[in-house]
């Protein structure tokens, strides 16, 4: 069996990495595409098999290979936030790892958390303390423009569920309502007119 191929055996190996790194673990670019489809093969398996002693292996065998992903996924999702704090606060977290679906996640809440930086950082302490723009150092103002520039996409909420799709810049979406999303501007003026998302503005 391929090292990357998607088993029990190397779920259980990824899970120990990205336990064991401080920083996203690298996966192959198809990983949840491949994940998603391990874990249809399982439920079609259980599905098609008489047996009633195999049926209870096999509903064990599913229940715990869900745990393990939900397990990965919610160290890779900290590990993802924790990159989006410390980009708004001009840092420079290592992305190298991060798949595309998960830089949509990134780019999404680093989005949220400069949207909310600027509102409490900038325009209440203008208004509390009246500090004027000739006391922001000039290096302040490069990286809120420089952090700006790099998330120069939409940012929307999808406020109805969207079946699977592959938008124009090749990637695949699967959309949730409540969920969170950056997006190019031609895919998001799509949504809107459908009337599935909102755009979230900037104060």
């Amino acid at each position: 069996m391929d090292e990357d191929e998607i088993s029990y055996k190397n779920l259980r190996k990824i899970q120990q990495m990205e336990k064991n790194s401080p920083v996203l673990t690298g996966l192959k670019s198809g990983f949840y595409n491949e994940l998603f489809e391990y874990l249809e093969k399982l439920d079609k398996r259980l599905e098609k098999e008489s047996s009633s002693q195999k049926q209870i292996l096999l509903k064990d065998e599913i229940q715990n290979t869900r745990k393990i992903v939900a397990n990965v996924y919610e160290q890779r999702e900290k590990k993802i936030l924790l990159a989006a704090v410390s980009k708004a606060r001009s840092g420079n977290p290592d992305l190298k790892n991060m798949l595309d679906v998960e830089k949509n996640l990134f780019d999404a809440v680093l989005g949220l958390l400069l949207q909310s930086r600027e509102w409490f950082l900038e325009n209440k302490t203008k208004k509390n303390e009246n500090v004027t723009n000739s006391e922001k150092t000039e290096s302040e103002k490069e990286n809120i423009v420089e952090e700006k520039q790099e998330n120069s996409n939409p940012v929307l909420l999808v406020t109805k569920g969207i079946p699977e799709f592959i938008g124009t810049d090749t990637k695949r979406y699967n959309l949730r309502k409540d969920d969170v999303v950056s997006m190019p501007e031609n895919m998001s003026d799509m949504l809107l007119k459908r009337n599935v998302a909102e755009k979230i503005k900037w104060q």
